[in-house]
């Protein structure tokens, strides 16, 4: 199990290592685009490293369910949700217009910003993310903490 685990973070690295050496060495990097890569990245990782917690405790007699890494998880979506959020407001983002699939968020935002104009808009997406992600990063926060019963 150890060298699945060693061999899977490898994997992670050297493609996640590839991929963002695609993505800088465009002419105009997207900020936006690499940081969320490499929370993708990162969420990976962890997930690997829950895999050998999970290894480790689960030959232990009266092994009890740990929420950790789920609480981890949650605390790497939340940071994301906020950068997200935050990126709307300082103008990195394109507000959406409509093209191809848009689901509940972004039509609110679309909405807004055919009723309110790009500004309102820009503030109610920095809003909607930021929430969502503080939401998010607050439960993986809780449940970081919760102990096995």
């Amino acid at each position: 199990m150890r060298a699945l685990r060693i061999f899977l973070q490898l994997v992670i690295l050297g493609a996640g290592g590839i991929a963002l050496a695609a993505l800088i060495s465009r002419p105009d990097p997207d900020l936006t685009a690499i940081v969320g890569f490499l929370v993708i990245v990162a969420f990976l990782l962890a997930l690997t490293l829950a895999l050998k917690e999970h290894t480790e405790q689960r030959l232990v007699p009266g092994y009890k369910l740990s929420f950790r890494p789920m609480g981890i998880a949650l605390l790497l979506l939340g940071a994301f949700g906020i950068f997200y959020g935050v990126s709307f407001f300082i103008g990195n983002q394109p507000l959406p217009n409509g093209n191809g699939t848009c689901r509940v968020v972004c039509g609110l935002i679309l909405l807004a910003s055919q009723l309110f104009g790009e500004t309102v808009a820009r503030f109610l997406a920095f809003g909607l993310w930021s929430g969502i992600g503080l939401l998010l990063f607050f439960v993986g926060y809780k449940v970081k903490g919760v102990k096995a019963t």
